[in-house]
């Protein structure tokens, strides 16, 4: 889709310098979500008749694929081995526990004529030269059975081949300047092999202005106003350029570990089969409206999906009602807090958009919580950003999300404090309209990578 002027991506100075310097929307959260409140939870034998539904029904396998926002650069990730001295120790001595850390001795001893008496920080400097320039999806995360050094990439796919979709795809999402890197990291990896890759970049017009402390913009050498990239949910044009269906959709930091993939593979299978079992209800819903029929079990159908029509203060007629029938559907795996630093799911009254007044189950982020008070609002779950969507082609998705939910993040750029403005999360604001159904998973589901010792002694 292409960003033209005044829509959500392509916002002009105008209305960036407003938002910047204005007030931001408050958040109204009505409740956490929870189990029984928003939240499912499968047992065992659901859990296993899933399972074996996507066995059984060849025709669940067609027109799937993998989506995984992959932009980021390992440099972002490594970034506190630069000049923070406990991590340095902390990493180099667990060097023999990190799936790179042979490597990363051998580069240590290619760049030091005495290796063995390189300090904790000559090591990081070297391991940190290394990334520069290299995606975060192409650090090694994992040692396979074999002793084989697994990336971020790699793993993803692995699990993706494994799934045995019809003709697989996956949609990798990277920096122009990395994409040739990450496809011929790819064209020799035999996880890779059989799955129609892509790799969409993120358009320049999404990106954002950099405005300094005393509200001017910064500008580059030639008196332009410089922009940097807006956040992820500068990347929701990108998923209306997908033309699979029903698509899975995971952050390139949650790859899946060789220890981990049997229960991860297990999920993914039923969060899939539930997502077409879900998908074929809505067919028959609007069968069912076609004919102007069934209209209470529609509504019931709908508060499933998080969409409570009796919240309405009028009738809702059978067009309102197909046209939210038809609205994109994501089935979110969450996973019990145990601490985790980030989003959650929440019950979140909407305050624009198409359901404004409406109170919706919503992923929200740990920023979005910090100006409200706490009392009420400690959250069960934690999301890891592992859903199915559901998708027709061609759909605009602009207009189901909350463009109230945008963020002003502090930076520090080049030694000076600016302030970037960033477009509601991909999976918080960006869709926020989606028909949205919660899911508990297990916790070790969930394997994040955001720092470099988060990789220690997983193999």
């Amino acid at each position: 889709m292409k960003a033209s002027l005044g829509t959500l991506f392509h916002l002009s100075l105008e209305t960036c310098k407003a938002r910047l310097l204005g007030a931001t929307a408050q958040l109204k959260v009505s409740r956490p979500a929870t189990l029984g409140d928003g939240i499912e939870r499968w047992d065992a034998k659901a859990l296993k008749t899933l399972v074996q539904k996507w066995k059984n029904e060849p025709s669940m396998r067609e027109n799937c694929g993998l989506w995984v926002p992959s932009s980021g650069a390992a440099t972002r990730m490594f970034g506190s081995i630069k000049n923070d001295a406990s991590v340095q120790e902390r990493l180099w001595n667990a060097a023999d526990d990190l799936a790179f850390g042979q490597a990363w001795r051998r580069d240590v001893a290619a760049a030091h004529s005495e290796p063995s008496s390189v300090t904790p920080e000559e090591a990081a400097h070297v391991l940190y030269a290394g990334l520069e320039g290299l995606p975060k999806g192409m650090v090694t995360f994992h040692l396979t059975a074999e002793g084989q050094g697994q990336t971020a990439f790699e793993a993803h796919l692995k699990l993706w081949k494994a799934l045995d979709t019809d003709h697989p795809r996956a949609w990798f999402t990277v920096q122009e300047d990395h994409k040739r890197a990450v496809a011929g990291h790819l064209a020799n990896s035999q996880d890779a092999g059989g799955v129609r890759l892509t790799f969409p970049i993120q358009s320049p017009e999404t990106n954002t202005p950099v405005m300094l402390e005393n509200g001017d913009w910064l500008r580059d050498d030639q008196g332009e106003v410089e922009r940097r990239p807006g956040g992820h949910g500068a990347l929701l044009p990108l998923l209306e350029e997908v033309d699979a269906k029903f698509l899975v959709i995971r952050n390139i930091d949650n790859a899946p570990s060789p220890d981990r993939f049997e229960e991860r593979l297990l999920w993914t299978k039923a969060m899939l089969a539930e997502t077409h079992a879900w998908e074929l209800e809505r067919r028959e819903m609007l069968q069912a409206l076609e004919f102007g029929g069934r209209m209470d079990e529609v509504k019931a159908w709908l508060r499933k999906g998080g969409m409570d029509v009796s919240e309405w203060s009028r009738p809702v007629s059978g067009k309102e009602l197909v046209a939210l029938v038809k609205r994109p559907m994501r089935l979110v795996g969450v996973v019990r807090n145990e601490g985790h630093a980030g989003g959650g799911p929440f019950w979140v009254q909407q305050q624009a958009g198409l359901d404004q007044g409406m109170v919706r189950p919503q992923i929200v982020e740990a920023v979005e919580l910090n100006h409200l008070p706490t009392e009420g609002l400690q959250g069960t779950h934690f999301n890891p950003v592992d859903m199915v969507c559901v998708l027709e082609p061609s759909t605009a998705l602009e207009p189901y999300v909350d463009h109230t939910r945008y963020l002003k993040s502090p930076k520090l750029l080049d030694g000076q404090q600016v302030h970037i403005l960033e477009h509601p999360g991909l999976w918080n604001g960006g869709m926020s309209g989606w028909l949205t159904r919660f899911v508990e998973i297990p916790t070790t589901c969930f394997q994040p990578v955001k720092t470099a010792l988060d990789l220690i002694q997983r193999h």
